[in-house]
């Protein structure tokens, strides 16, 4: 790359291209959610706290600020910042001080989501305040002085920079970030702009105030965590969920980020939208209300009898029967298309195989509710769902297809999973996928002897509502089957010899 001087703010342009499509599936997704959810509710207000937690636990580790090991954070996530939930985890460690840092981030976000009930809009001022609070817990961060020496500096929380922050990439150009000399005048004129922009979409306007935010770099440290603060912030005016960028998903966010210093926005965009839509899905969880003392005290049939009368009112909601026949055509249409894909592919492969074993097998197999054979795979189909943090609704089964590939001994099974998402009849599917390997010896049921090789991130899958067509979502679904089959491939036949 060549050397990127500093420029200033300019107004957002029109994006023309392909971004369409994923901003109406974000839209209607929101639309079903809307539906479906109540924001007074306490299962949506648990789901949301879940979103924050993660948010917090993320932003920090995208900026190499500390590392936490995957279960660790689930386990922050469901139970919430504390000790107790890492300690609970085999082999977890989280030092206090990273669990201090972690929960003032997460003071932040509840700081941003109380500014967003209170209608306030993006500001100078807000900016400043949004640096204090997600930096309170951190005196000091790494800075290189004029010889190369780094060293730690004192954080001034809230003040805008006084030296310069440009960066140097891998490649050794030079990215330049505006002067301080330059700040105040480019974040007024910055913060102007985006109040200009109030008739463009949400996730467009997200995502430019994200990139320019980024390209200012107003503070000497916390510039990403703020950005991603605000992104925030413009989706929750509009009844949006609160995206989560996190760990697996930080290359392709700053190869965003690097396309739109290049002046192409749409890559971000495009990101932006990916994350809202698993954001939305995960909020249609709506976990199981807690029993009350009334329940508990009545003993077992009292517990019973409370579960019953939830099961119902979930049956009972309007719409519940025609949003579930709706839902079950479209996953059997997708699904006839998934198989024709994956036969095709399958038919290729085999031929390729038998070059190096002439006894090498390709094979495709399916089946879907209400066959029996719909409720295999259940910890793959679990562990797929809890990957990109949604509920997996196992109630009827799911709607599956196995690509299996054999040959020198070892065995790839490719399965792609279509499934309802949430409890009750929400009219939203997902489609996720799961790779693993085994030797040719193994037991077909022994799934501990498996060795998983991929499983779907949060931007490797694919959402319809039951008012959509299978068509709508098609291209998508084929982008996600070729990377992830490519990357299941790569391993196994690294794994061949």
């Amino acid at each position: 790359m060549q050397d990127m001087p500093w420029s200033d703010v300019e107004p957002l342009q029109y994006l023309n291209g392909d971004l369409t499509s994923v901003l109406e599936s974000v839209h209607a997704l929101q639309g079903a959610w809307k539906a479906v959810v109540s924001a007074n509710d306490v299962a949506f207000q648990e789901a949301r706290r879940r979103s924050l937690r993660r948010h917090a636990i993320e932003t920090g580790i995208i900026e190499r600020l500390y590392d936490v090991d995957w279960g660790v954070t689930e386990a922050l996530v469901a139970e919430g910042l504390t000790a107790d939930a890492v300690a609970r985890v085999a082999d977890g460690a989280v030092s206090e001080d990273v669990l201090e840092l972690i929960r003032s981030q997460y003071d932040a976000l509840e700081f941003l989501t109380q500014a967003a009930r209170d209608g306030r809009d993006v500001s100078v001022s807000l900016i400043k305040e949004l640096h204090v609070a997600l930096t309170r817990r951190q005196p000091t961060y790494t800075a290189t002085g004029p010889t190369g020496m780094v060293f730690q500096a004192t954080l001034h929380h809230g003040q805008w920079k006084s030296q310069k922050n440009h960066v140097t990439r891998p490649d050794g150009s030079v990215l330049e970030y505006t002067p301080p000399e330059h700040v105040a005048a480019q974040m007024d004129e910055l913060v102007r702009l985006y109040q200009s922009t109030e008739s463009a979409d949400p996730l467009i306007r997200a995502a430019w105030l994200h990139h320019r935010f980024v390209r200012i770099h107003p503070f000497e440290d916390g510039n990403g965590r703020v950005a991603r603060c605000l992104t925030l912030l413009g989706l929750l005016k509009y009844d949006l969920a609160p995206l989560v960028v996190d760990r697996r998903e930080r290359d392709r966010y700053l190869r965003c980020l690097d396309r739109g210093n290049e002046g192409d926005l749409r890559p971000l965009v495009r990101f932006f939208s990916e994350l809202e839509i698993v954001a939305l899905r995960s909020e249609l969880e709506r976990p199981p209300v807690p029993l009350g003392e009334t329940e508990m005290a009545g003993g077992a049939l009292a517990v019973l009898g409370a579960g019953i009368d939830r099961l119902r009112g979930l049956q009972a909601e309007t719409g519940a029967v025609e949003r579930a026949k709706s839902t079950e055509d479209l996953a059997g249409a997708v699904q006839l298309r998934l198989g024709t894909w994956l036969n095709g592919m399958a038919e290729q492969f085999g031929v390729m195989l038998t070059g190096i074993d002439p006894l090498a097998r390709a094979s495709v197999q399916s089946a879907m509710p209400p066959d029996e054979r719909a409720r295999f795979w259940r910890w793959q189909v679990v562990q797929a769902a809890r990957s990109v943090d949604f509920f997996a609704n196992l109630q009827d089964g799911v709607w599956w297809t196995r690509l299996r590939l054999a040959a020198l001994g070892q065995e790839l099974r490719y399965l792609v999973f279509l499934q309802k998402v949430g409890r009750g009849e929400t009219g939203v599917l997902a489609l996720t996928v799961y790779a693993e390997m085994l030797s040719k010896d193994a037991d077909e049921g022994a799934k501990q002897e498996a060795e998983q090789l991929i499983v779907s991130t949060p931007t490797e899958t694919v959402t319809w509502i039951y008012t959509d067509t299978p068509e709508a979502r098609w291209q998508s679904v084929v982008e996600v089957l070729d990377a992830t089959l490519a990357g299941a491939l790569h391993k196994f036949t690294s794994a061949l010899g």
